[in-house]
């Protein structure tokens, strides 16, 4: 089983975070239980994937789970409801998948550099924030490996959900590019869902086309059967 590198301290201070949680208790992602973000009935509930999928350009998908409640419920949360401490427990989630998941480790041990899936500045600009991003940022804080942002979405595209496959393919086409003179040789993308793996497929041509030799990618969760539910 890999390691991890432990949790890092948050900078935020214990008493304020205490004083926070007494003035806005945080809800569950998933049943909206007051006093934490996930409860240990809706982690229980987390479906792990049987399998991963094949997606051309990657060499694996990590997924923490199966799209499906509580991940559903949190994901919605987090990504259209501004819900954005869930980012850390799904995150959490992600690292957790890592370590039971060993196929993203290099033989010398070098750790991949986190890349998420980025928006484009016109919705990022709308929605105010990217749910990659947060979750990205929030899986450094947890192993400790380094975050990079060169990889920009340059095509204004509209939402996956709703495409079929191969639609989502043509909308996503060379909507990517590397912002840098080359790219990290190996790289773990991060992204709330995988459906059809079309978003991350594109993100890794772009990657390998400036310079990665390998390109993992790790999300929340992963839709089985039901492919035009989700964005990615």
């Amino acid at each position: 089983m890999p390691t991890l590198t432990p949790i890092r301290k948050a900078p935020l201070s214990r008493a304020w975070a205490l004083l926070l949680d007494l003035v806005y208790p945080p809800r569950c992602g998933g049943c909206e239980k007051r006093g934490t973000l996930m409860c240990d009935g809706c982690l229980t509930r987390v479906e792990p994937p049987f399998e991963s999928p094949d997606v051309e350009r990657i060499d694996a998908v990590i997924s923490a789970g199966l799209y499906q409640e509580p991940l559903r419920g949190a994901i919605h949360r987090l990504k259209y409801e501004s819900d954005t401490p869930l980012a850390r427990p799904l995150a959490l989630l992600i690292s957790g998948a890592l370590a039971r998941d060993d196929r993203w480790l290099a033989d010398d041990g070098e750790p991949p550099v986190i890349v998420p899936v980025p928006l484009h500045r016109s919705r990022q600009r709308a929605r105010g924030y990217n749910q990659s991003e947060l979750l990205a940022r929030e899986l450094a804080k947890l192993t400790g490996w380094q975050v990079d942002q060169r990889l920009k979405r340059v095509r204004s595209t509209p939402p996956q959900v709703g495409l079929d496959s191969q639609a989502r393919i043509d909308n996503v086409r060379e909507a990517f590019e590397w912002a840098g003179e080359e790219a990290p040789p190996r790289v773990m993308l991060i992204d709330d869902v995988c459906t059809t793996g079309s978003t991350l497929s594109e993100c890794a041509f772009a990657l390998l086309s400036r310079g990665s030799e390998h390109v993992f990618a790790a999300t929340v969760a992963r839709a089985t059967g039901h492919p035009l539910t989700a964005d990615s």
